[in-house]
């Protein structure tokens, strides 16, 4: 097992690939390509691909529940650290990033299934923006990026990839001061 954990929060299925509540899916993606992985381990709740970063174990992970069931990945997979968790956020407006060391689930049911699982909402986060709504909250989040907003997410993206290796291993608080006042726009 990994020393370290990297959740993207996602639904399975063609129908949301690219909607907004799928960045996490969409980091993984692109955090693949960047560090192969070299295993991978499909179950029915979720696929993790092992990764090595400079010596560095880590489990990236994406979990084949629908989003309000994120948590139940911590049914089968222990990790020895909290968990670093991607997700969409519906208060951050596109182009900004956010990474914290804990906190609520702000609404955000993924995130707090995830809490509910793992019994404490002391992990770290990186949100990426998608904000704000128009019109219904439900609507927004399933709904896809116009191609304007996809190329701003596609930056973030790019970001987020290299903000987690930082985290890993500076530690959080360097990659909030290098990742937190990068705006995209």
């Amino acid at each position: 097992m990994s020393d370290f954990f990297v959740l993207g929060l996602g639904n399975p299925g063609r129908k949301y690939a690219m909607t907004r509540h799928n960045v996490g899916f969409i980091f993984v993606d692109r955090f693949l390509k960047k560090y192969p992985p070299f295993s991978v381990t499909e179950k029915v709740d979720y696929v993790l691909y092992a990764v090595n970063i400079d010596g560095i174990n880590l489990s990236v992970v994406k979990p084949m529940t629908f989003m309000n069931e994120s948590g139940l990945v911590f049914k089968s997979l222990y990790p020895v650290n909290p968990p670093i968790v991607v997700y969409d956020d519906l208060d951050l407006e596109i182009g900004k990033l956010r990474i914290r060391p804990s906190g609520s689930a702000g609404g955000h049911n993924g995130i707090k299934s995830i809490i509910q699982h793992l019994g404490t909402q002391n992990f770290p986060r990186v949100r990426i923006g998608i904000g704000p709504k128009k019109g219904d909250a439900v609507d927004h989040v399933l709904g896809h990026f116009t191609p304007s907003e996809f190329l701003i997410i596609d930056q973030v993206i790019d970001i987020c990839v290299e903000a987690v290796p930082v985290i890993l291993k500076e530690g959080i608080e360097s990659a909030m001061n290098k990742y937190n006042s990068k705006v995209i726009s």
